[in-house]
């Protein structure tokens, strides 16, 4: 009995059967890679813009603390006064940053607007109490991460559990005497 020899044309027809299926292999893998790596991708850049709006955050409460040593108002003894002028410094100071909605960020006095109505700004005047002048100040301010974020949720993704819904900032400051 004679064993049988593939002619080259079998050898080619078979070559380019196995290389049609390869290339259906590789789309299923591309497939789940491509997924892979843009939640990775997309993960990374959630992260990335919560920590980019928790120091816009930070900063802006670190400039209206800063704002209380300024010489303009040492010689103000209303308090009223000192915490208007401080939330004033807080708010240009995110105005100036990316934490504004697109809706809203049509020029700065829409940004601005935008931010006085949406972020808290607390001041408390710390220190000596009665009569006595403060001497020093807590600045906290607030901002309602979860309803205005900077990337939109994804719908096969429930990130409500690592994200914060408000990103607080806080600094303090002594007040010169």
């Amino acid at each position: 009995m004679m064993k049988r020899v593939a002619t080259p044309r079998e050898g080619a027809r078979f070559a380019t059967g196995r290389q049609c299926r390869q290339r259906g292999i590789a789309a299923i893998e591309f497939a789940f890679t491509f997924t892979f790596l843009f939640l990775v991708i997309y993960g990374i850049a959630t992260f990335g813009s919560v920590l980019y709006v928790q120091q816009a955050v930070s900063r802006a409460g670190e400039d209206g603390a800063r704002a209380l040593s300024q010489p303009s108002m040492m010689g103000l003894s209303d308090d009223a006064l000192r915490k208007q002028r401080v939330q004033d410094a807080v708010h240009e100071s995110l105005a100036g940053s990316l934490v504004v909605p697109e809706a809203s960020n049509a020029d700065s006095t829409s940004r601005l607007g935008w931010i006085k109505s949406h972020v808290t700004v607390t001041v408390v005047m710390t220190g000596a109490g009665g009569s006595a002048p403060a001497t020093g100040a807590v600045v906290t301010v607030a901002y309602p991460y979860s309803a205005n974020r900077l990337l939109p949720s994804l719908p096969l993704l429930d990130t409500s559990r690592w994200m914060p819904d408000t990103v607080t900032g806080r600094a303090a400051a002594a007040l010169p005497s």
